[in-house]
Parts: structure tokens; C-alpha cells; sequence
């Protein structure tokens, strides 16, 4: 049985009304808001949950960096597949950008997603007529709010864009041997703060929807 966790309510409730009447199918979590709460959320719903879970999709919004010149640019509203998650400022904020400390301090920072899933869901949007980017997911404590930060990130980690939640479920993943797929819609570029150009509601129905074709088909 899959598990669907999403990090606020205002993502899971489209897929709650899409799920009526087959929750016995399929579980879901609303995690929380970072990746404090949401490890603590996630570890124990595994710990406690009487049903096996056999996969998780972790789903919601994201921010799209914006990428150089002759580079593919993620739009609003894009689906993105995760390929890897990764603590992105877990470390020393200088003027300079982020100094990372070392594994032996912080454990893994970085996680590949399972391949396998990845390329099954990239098939299933596929059919469904849905084109999803892949590329590396970045994990913050604090939403870049400039265009400099997320250039930062960008730029270090070679990011495509970025949550609060991802990395947390990735780690919890690791330890409970769960194969995971992480599914995202674009709800804003990562820019100078401008919430007026946010298309968050759009954003959570669309990453909803296609979550749910992911819960459909991935167990068959």
C-alpha cells in the first residue's frame, strides 16, 4: 500500500476529494511545514501505522530556480520528478554563499530517489499526456526570498528547485526501506519576493492530480 504524504493541508485536500470513497486504497499524511516536522510526523506514522506500506510519493509545490542562458527554464505550473534531494542550506550562511560542514557532523545531506520508481512514474505522466522535468530537488529551513540565495543554491547543487519537506522524507525513507518518488508542480520562481506572481492554488490541484494517477497505477 502506498502512502501519499504532502506537507500542508491546502496540497492534500484536492487529493483527498480525488481518493473519495477508495481511502481504503491507499494511505496519506499531512507532514507539516519543514523538515523537522516533517521527519518527526513521517518516522512515526511508520512506526505506528498497523497497515505494511510498501512506497511513498511525496508530493506538493515548489519553487523553480532560474537557470542561465541556454538552459531549459522551469515554468509555473511545470510537473518536476525528483532524481535527488538534498539538504541545501544545512551549514555556516556567509556573504559568500553556503559553507558545508562535514559528513561526519551531519550525516548524509544528499539522497538519490529510487530510479526504478522515477522512471515508472515518468512513464505513467507520460501516458496521461503530462511532461515532467527531472533534476536534483533542494531542501531549505528557509525559503530563498532573492533571486542571489536561490542562485546560490542553483549554482552549488545544480538544483532544478526547491521545497521544504523533500530531503526529511528521503532520510526516512533510507531507514525504513521504502522505495520513494517525489512529484512537484511549480507554484513560484525562486526571485526577488513576489507573491503576486504565485499561482499556488493552481499549483497544489495540478500536483495533486498527478499524484493521484501515480497511486493508481504504480501498485498494479
Amino acid at each position: 500500500m502506498f502512502l501519499a504524504i504532502a506537507a500542508t493541508e491546502i496540497e492534500m485536500v484536492s487529493l483527498r476529494q480525488l481518493i473519495a470513497g477508495q481511502e481504503s486504497k491507499w494511505l496519506t499524511l499531512v507532514g507539516g511545514v519543514g523538515p523537522v516536522e516533517t521527519a518527526l510526523r513521517l518516522t512515526r506514522f511508520l512506526c505506528t501505522q498497523g497497515q505494511p506500506v510498501s512506497g511513498v510519493i511525496n508530493y506538493g509545490v515548489a519553487g523553480a530556480y532560474l537557470q542561465p542562458p541556454g538552459q531549459q527554464q522551469t515554468d509555473l505550473l511545470d510537473i518536476c520528478l525528483a532524481e535527488r534531494e538534498t539538504l541545501g542550506d544545512f551549514g555556516v550562511c556567509l556573504p559568500e554563499g553556503m559553507h558545508y560542514l562535514p559528513e561526519e557532523l551531519t550525516g548524509r545531506i544528499s539522497f538519490q530517489l529510487d530510479h526504478e520508481l522515477r522512471r515508472r512514474a515518468g512513464e505513467i505522466l507520460d501516458k496521461h499526456g503530462i511532461a515532467a522535468r527531472s533534476g536534483t530537488f533542494i531542501t531549505v529551513s528557509g525559503v530563498s526570498g532573492s533571486r542571489a540565495r536561490g542562485e546560490d543554491l542553483r549554482q552549488r547543487w545544480q538544483g532544478l528547485c526547491e521545497n521544504m519537506e523533500g530531503a526529511a522524507v528521503a532520510r526516512g525513507c533510507v531507514d525504513f526501506a521504502l522505495p520513494l518518488v517525489e512529484i512537484r508542480c511549480i507554484s513560484n520562481m525562486v526571485e526577488d519576493r513576489n507573491p503576486q506572481g504565485w499561482r499556488l492554488a493552481e499549483a497544489c490541484e495540478k500536483a495533486a492530480a498527478a499524484a493521484f494517477l501515480l497511486l493508481q497505477e504504480l501498485e498494479r
